[in-house]
């Protein structure tokens, strides 16, 4: 009797964990976890990783160093000389670099399993993106060996060049996938062109001609440019929400450094913003009266200001990937090819249209616009208003592009990377002052403040302590393999 109770008692048991099995079935699993993530879902977070990768701290410090703003107290006061940046500085920007590719390589692999070839397109582009800024920002790094922990713990490092290959080769990867039309993407998780394909295949031609500039070859520069963002309406700027009534986390990620830090960051001691711009800045000629200060400045700050007419720089969205880029790149790219008479005439027929944009009012913020018009050949010869220091005639080009650039890219690593790939070239003439004193009175006017020049972003901490394959550290004052 004892034996059939027992019986009885031990089908009652495994009944009850037969029945609480079903019960929790198909909830025993996190479904935020990657295996339950689908491409869509991370596609959102690869897009808002990615942001912040291109616009966050490591932005703010090359700016800083480029003299477009200034660190004005406490660690900024401190980090506004270079010399003393270390490893911890670059943990943030070097992370969100590589948390940029983990999530575009779960949508890539998420999209493969359910044939959605289009968004597998748009998976490579992020990550060939970031692989990209981080080559160009850092030089060696890892990149083929990366996401896949169980075979590549240690991720070896690849020179910047290499890196930079294989991202052009990703990138048309992703065109190719993208044309295809198998697969669609969503147009809510889609916030940048509401999945739009056709936008997509523009901005990835639109960084193929960013990595070749960054890579001197410039005939494949000049021919993705003009495949690249083709209008205003093709611009894809980084996504922020400014104003009071919405969550604070969805700001413009240097207006809540402003806000949170204030007094760290500002503009009050920076070239960009006290010698560029007005009646008597670089940016004035009879041809040439640049307003833009207004976007980017109010007074010794920077513009985190918006109304319902004018928005600054760092109040609410941040252009990444734009018509007037591409622009800016195939004038350089056409003055590279032949730097001659006839590579001016070329040039100008490019540079003419920018301006012609910036007369338009575009990448104004709303401000007032000034004078743009266009430039003729003469106008770079010896003697004219953009030679009036008798230099060669492409020489004086390469001058005005570059500081062009310099204006256009302010809150953009473009800038950092154009100081790093010109320091040692010998067609372009130091086209803006590094930490320079404001005050002509002074004894160390037109003299630099700091020692040496940041040719390079410094590997970080986290690097150093978590990869076995981490090459030693590299001075900031190191050329880039690609600019020695």
């Amino acid at each position: 009797m004892k034996t059939y109770y027992k019986f009885i008692l031990i089908l009652i048991i495994l009944g009850l964990f037969s029945s609480c099995k079903k019960f929790v079935e198909g909830y025993e699993k996190d479904p935020n976890g990657v295996d339950f993530s689908v491409a869509e879902q991370e596609l959102t977070a690869t897009m808002l990783e990615n942001q912040f990768f291109q616009k966050g701290d490591g932005m703010r410090m090359a700016m800083m160093w480029l003299n477009q703003a200034t660190g004005a107290a406490r660690q900024y006061a401190t980090l506004d000389n270079w010399n003393n940046a270390s490893g911890t500085d670059f943990n943030n920007s070097w992370n969100a670099g590589y948390l940029t590719m983990a999530h575009a390589d779960i949508v890539i692999n998420k999209s493969d399993d359910n044939d959605n070839i289009v968004m597998r397109g748009l998976g490579k582009l992020f990550k060939a993106w970031a692989g990209g800024q981080l080559a160009s920002l850092w030089g060696d790094v890892p990149f083929s060996q990366v996401n896949n922990f169980d075979q590549y713990p240690d991720p070896a490092y690849e020179s910047q060049e290499d890196v930079l290959e294989q991202v052009q080769n990703l990138l048309d990867e992703a065109i190719d996938d993208l044309s295809t039309g198998n697969g669609i993407i969503d147009a809510q998780r889609d916030y940048y062109f509401d999945g739009n394909v056709f936008n997509w295949i523009k901005i990835a031609h639109g960084l193929k001609a960013k990595f070749y500039l960054h890579t001197k070859q410039y005939q494949e520069a000049l021919n993705e440019a003009a495949q690249g963002p083709a209008s205003v309406n093709d611009d894809l700027y980084a996504k922020y929400e400014s104003y009071n009534d919405v969550p604070f986390s969805k700001w413009n990620p240097t207006k809540q450094f402003l806000i949170r830090r204030a007094g760290d960051f500002d503009a009050s001691e920076a070239y960009a913003n006290l010698n560029l711009f007005g009646n008597n800045g670089e940016r004035y000629n009879d041809k040439t009266s640049d307003n833009r200060k207004a976007y980017n400045y109010s007074s010794e700050n920077l513009n985190d200001t918006g109304s319902t007419n004018t928005i600054g720089k760092f109040f609410g969205d941040m252009p990444m990937v734009t018509y007037g880029e591409m622009l800016l790149i195939q004038t350089e790219a056409e003055l590279r090819i032949s730097p001659d008479a006839t590579g001016i005439a070329n040039a100008l027929i490019h540079y003419n249209t920018y301006r012609d944009l910036l007369a338009s009012g575009e990448y104004h913020g709303g401000y007032p616009v000034g004078k743009f018009d266009p430039y003729v050949p003469a106008d770079f010869n010896a003697g004219g208003m953009e030679n009036e220091d008798n230099i060669d005639p492409v020489k004086a080009f390469f001058r005005e592009i570059f500081e062009e650039r310099y204006v256009f890219f302010i809150g953009d690593y473009e800038a950092y990377v154009d100081f790093e790939r010109s320091f040692n070239d010998p067609l372009v003439p130091q086209y803006f002052r590094l930490h320079y004193e404001v005050d002509s009175d002074s004894p160390n006017y037109n003299q630099p403040l700091y020692s040496g020049q940041p040719l390079r972003f410094i590997y970080p901490q986290v690097e150093q302590d978590a990869n076995d394959n981490f090459p030693g550290l590299v001075d900031i004052n190191e050329p880039l393999p690609l600019y020695q």
